[in-house]
């Protein structure tokens, strides 16, 4: 029975991150994985490290400033997996023209003459260019952060508490994080209600050279060092819909068969704003990022909802009960809901977690499991 001092589950952009901090700190670290490294939606994922423009408020600003943190994260981790040329958003109905203009992100507007003038491919469009946007090839990425941590192939059903340990087939751990995206919790986080965003991805080759990342309702990367560039988007939402993920999309009966008409809509896109010469599709990736209904990530202790509810019922009636007077289950940690957006918050919510967990540091009430506890406990 081999011991560490924490036991992530999950691989994926969140897991990896969370790994490799702890590991930096001289803690002994485990990763398992039903799929592998970075073997769902974080491998599938066209991994743009992008601002996020608009009127200022908290939901920018925490992807914003984890953007500035992660881009010079990844140049000092793997210099050669990450790819900085910058991005033009083009608008498109979710941000118009008024919405990229006011905003307090410095950028400049390129009309379609500049643009042209950049390269004859691209298409009679305008944007707003950020030089501050990369791209990353994600499963080198999560590889080289599993570098000082032990990873196992496992699909683990349950968790066992037993003298202070937790208990997973042969490996034992002082503390449990979890990384599990779409998965089913392992443990009752009935406030935490993830919402599966299924995304899909596909790897070309083109003759054309592509000198930044594009992004309108889709993301057309820069040509990336081994040759190819990603096409990807958000293709289906499942809010609505009582779904449970027990594979990965490219095994799922939900998407057999739909490969061929999805990436002819996204050529079709991508060609809406760049010709792509000579091009030849390498591969296809599908994944289901892991969401909650208000978009932000969900870090912090894993709270015991039925018996913080059994121990202070006044809760449910707007009673303030201070944090440390709920009940946790021992040792216990999750990191999720990064949504499209995973490899831009992982190292900044890593960096955080790590920090609450190690040194007792703060974490900001937007992001915390007691947020949406205290929510779902007021309202049901």
């Amino acid at each position: 029975m081999k011991t560490y001092d924490f036991l992530i589950i999950g691989a994926g952009s969140a897991g990896c991150n969370i790994a490799h901090f702890l590991s930096q700190e001289d803690k002994s670290v485990a990763v398992v994985d039903r799929e592998g490294i970075a073997g769902g939606a974080s491998g599938a994922a066209g991994a743009f490290l992008s601002p996020l423009p608009g009127k200022q408020n908290s939901y920018n600003t925490l992807v914003n400033d984890a953007l500035k943190y992660s881009i010079d994260f990844y140049k000092k981790l793997i210099p050669n997996a990450i790819d900085i040329h910058g991005v033009l958003r083009v608008p498109n109905d979710n941000f118009n023209q008024k919405k990229l203009q006011d905003n307090g992100i410095r950028y400049d507007f390129y009309d379609t003459k500049k643009l042209q003038n950049i390269s004859k491919n691209f298409r009679e469009i305008n944007g707003y260019f950020y030089k501050d946007a990369a791209v990353l090839e994600p499963k080198t990425t999560c590889n080289k952060l599993l570098e000082n941590c032990d990873f196992y192939i496992k699909d683990v059903k349950a968790l066992s508490f037993k003298n202070g340990l937790y208990e997973i087939e042969d490996l034992q751990a002082k503390n449990i994080i979890l990384a599990q995206g779409v998965s089913n919790s392992l443990v009752e986080l009935p406030y935490m209600k993830i919402s599966p965003v299924f995304g899909l991805r596909i790897d070309v080759k083109t003759t054309t050279n592509v000198p930044f990342n594009l992004h309108k309702s889709i993301s057309v990367s820069s040509n990336k060092n081994d040759g190819t560039l990603s096409i990807g988007a958000t293709q289906e939402r499942h809010d609505t819909q009582q779904m449970e993920c027990l594979t990965t999309c490219d095994k799922c009966s939900f998407y057999v068969n739909t490969d061929e008409q999805q990436t002819k809509t996204l050529l079709k896109q991508a060609d809406e704003l760049i010709k792509l010469e000579n091009l030849e599709v390498v591969k296809t990736y599908k994944g289901a990022r892991a969401t909650i209904k208000s978009y932000f990530p969900v870090i912090g202790k894993a709270i015991d909802y039925e018996n913080s509810i059994k121990k202070h019922p006044s809760i449910k009636k707007g009673t303030k009960i201070p944090v440390q007077e709920l009940e946790y289950y021992p040792n216990l940690h999750v990191i999720n809901a990064l949504g499209s957006r995973g490899f831009v918050l992982g190292p900044y919510l890593a960096k955080i977690l790590g920090e609450n967990i190690l040194y007792d540091r703060e974490i900001s009430k937007e992001i915390s499991t007691q947020k949406l506890f205290y929510k779902m406990a007021r309202t049901t």
